[in-house]
């Protein structure tokens, strides 16, 4: 198992929701400006499971709701067995993916255990493997994972963390077709952490943000941006 972190409440994880987030340690990807680059690379010491949910137990009527992020959670065996003991508590359940494992997301979404995703939209697909800080990207496998969650009639959102050293306006026409005819994104502001690893990366600033929203609004309905 790893589950190697929990924050006890937030309120910043799941939009209006008091939610207490789980975090997952394995991941696939190295992106140089994840903030939880720190957890998925060094932590060493595993939450029991069964000690997250006597928390969650404790706290029926007080949260509404549990975050499985990471990392990347859907690399996580046991990953339905903790949603369904979660949804058992009558708490909702927002997933954060990366959309690489597109079987496991459908099976999630076919067992009526997801009530939010949020999936990570990295870059333009030339530029994944780049801010994935990977060789190679299987791109057929974010592409079912984009579909699936666009059409399961489950509520979800798509997000970009934007960072000058990766993204510049001309990614944006190909991130777009992506996801063309998503109901959301969500352009997030980078902030260097100490957890990040890559150091020295930078924000795109807000008016450059702005100018990637004129080219995205071809494609996509809603696009704001988080954090600036």
């Amino acid at each position: 198992m790893s589950l190697v972190g929990l924050d006890k409440m937030s309120l910043l994880d799941y939009e209006d929701k008091i939610s207490c987030v789980l975090f997952y340690k394995t991941c696939n990807f190295r992106c140089p400006f994840c903030h939880n680059g720190l957890t998925v690379l060094q932590a060493e010491d595993e939450i029991l499971f069964d000690a997250s949910l006597d928390y969650l137990k404790s706290r029926k009527g007080l949260l509404d709701a549990v975050v499985f992020t990471g990392g990347e959670p859907t690399l996580e065996p046991n990953l339905k067995k903790h949603i369904q003991k979660v949804k058992e508590l009558g708490f909702l359940v927002k997933l954060d993916t990366n959309g690489t494992n597109p079987d496991v997301v459908k099976d999630l979404i076919d067992s009526n255990l997801l009530d939010y995703i949020a999936m990570d939209i990295k870059n333009s697909e030339e530029k994944y493997a780049l801010t994935t800080g990977t060789k190679q990207v299987n791109m057929n496998n974010i592409k079912k994972s984009i579909e699936l969650i666009m059409n399961s009639g489950v509520d979800y959102e798509f997000r970009t963390t934007l960072v000058d050293e990766f993204h510049k306006v001309e990614d944006m026409e190909e991130l777009a077709s992506l996801i063309k005819g998503a109901k959301v994104l969500y352009l997030q502001k980078f902030v260097e952490r100490d957890g990040c690893i890559q150091k020295g990366l930078h924000e795109v600033k807000e008016e450059t943000a702005k100018e990637f929203i004129k080219v995205l609004n071809k494609y996509i309905s809603k696009i704001e941006l988080r954090g600036y």
